[in-house]
Formats: C-alpha cells, structure tokens, sequence
C-alpha cells in the first residue's frame, strides 16, 4: 500500500491538475471555434452554389444528409435572392 502524501504535494499536484484542465478547456474551444466557421464556410459556399443555379436544393440534401427544410433555414441568411 502506498503511503498517503502530505499536504504541500497533494496542493502542488492539484495545481498540476488544474492547469492540465485549463488546457483541455481551451483545446475544446478552440475545437468548437473550429467547427463553428467550417459550418458557416460550408453553409455560406452551398448558399452560392444554390444562388448560381449549378446544384438544386434537392440535390443538396441527398448528399448531405440534411433535410431540404434544415438546408433552407442554415442557407437562408447567405442567399442572394
């Protein structure tokens, strides 16, 4: 069995463990900063894709995925028309 450490090595590793969770925090935010801007590029490229008339918004949602309606309401705001 390991002894039990005392107190100024328990403080000193909490520290440690604090700012290693201060890292993983920020690493996660940058990651949501990151998804957030793909999704606007994404969404903003689509918008212009639909106003040139190149792809329909059908065409868009088989092979995405995503529903014509949620294509609709995420494009929206970078249409043109």
């Amino acid at each position: 069995m390991t002894p039990r450490p005392d107190a100024q090595t328990r403080e000193t590793a909490k520290v440690r463990v604090a700012g290693l969770k201060q890292t993983r925090d920020q690493a996660h935010e940058i990651a949501d900063q990151a998804k957030v801007a793909a999704d606007e590029a994404m969404w903003q490229a689509i918008a212009a894709e639909l106003d040139a008339g190149t792809v329909l918004q059908r065409d868009v949602a088989e092979t995405t995925g995503f529903s014509r309606d949620h294509i609709l309401r995420r494009t929206k705001p970078y249409r043109q028309n």
